[in-house]
């Protein structure tokens, strides 16, 4: 289970970017953020916000994309042909049965890399960071492990206690996991525990956050 973590990746992007603009240049297969910020770039697709579809890089051959930029799209396809899953494998489908969010989530989950909206008339594009900076990637300040645990647990139909020990395990935090309750410490001394119902809900997270 990596939606949580991949999730704290995209908010310490969104940190980072800020408010910069966005230019894609295909040909050098890289991305560009407002004056100072350059990264390469693996293409994963495009949401068509006219017809509500989604489509893989793999398989738009009317843009001629370089092939040098469908690499990790294509090893999605291979990963999803192994594991059986249609969203990776299927040239085109609607965005109501997976969107361009979900997917470059998981693939994010599967690969450790952070993801890129880039909107246009019409749509968005999707795009992997090849060499985003090491704190993207860094486990995120208690405070933060909190919040993303909370909008994880709200957006997607995760398992809620496999979510939450995943994510904590993965963020560094020490576990004591008990029948209908998982206790955690950060290494700065934050404390977190959080319950859960008879059906494996979490019911109450409480905890503190050291300064």
């Amino acid at each position: 289970m990596h939606v949580a973590t991949g999730l704290a990746r995209q908010l310490a992007l969104g940190d980072l970017i800020g408010e910069r603009g966005w230019q894609l240049d295909l040909a050098d297969g890289t991305v560009t953020f407002g004056d100072d910020l350059r990264y390469q770039v693996q293409l994963l697709g495009t949401e068509n916000h006219d017809d509500g579809s989604w489509l893989w890089a793999w398989a738009n051959e009317a843009s001629s994309l370089p092939p040098a930029l469908l690499h990790l799209c294509g090893w999605l396809r291979e990963y999803g042909q192994r594991q059986g899953l249609a969203e990776l494998t299927e040239p085109t489908f609607a965005l109501q049965r997976a969107d361009g969010h979900r997917l470059a989530l998981l693939a994010s989950g599967l690969t450790g890399r952070c993801y890129y909206r880039g909107p246009y008339d019409g749509g968005a594009v999707f795009f992997h960071l090849d060499d985003a900076p090491p704190e993207i990637t860094e486990p995120v300040r208690p405070e933060r492990a909190l919040s993303v645990l909370g909008q994880v647990l709200q957006s997607f139909p995760v398992d809620h206690r496999i979510a939450v020990e995943s994510f904590l395990h993965q963020q560094s935090w020490r576990l004591d996991s008990a029948p209908t309750s998982v206790t955690a410490q950060h290494v700065d001394g934050s404390t977190l525990r959080v319950d859960f119902d008879a059906l494996g809900r979490v019911s109450n997270m409480s905890g503190t956050v050291s300064p």
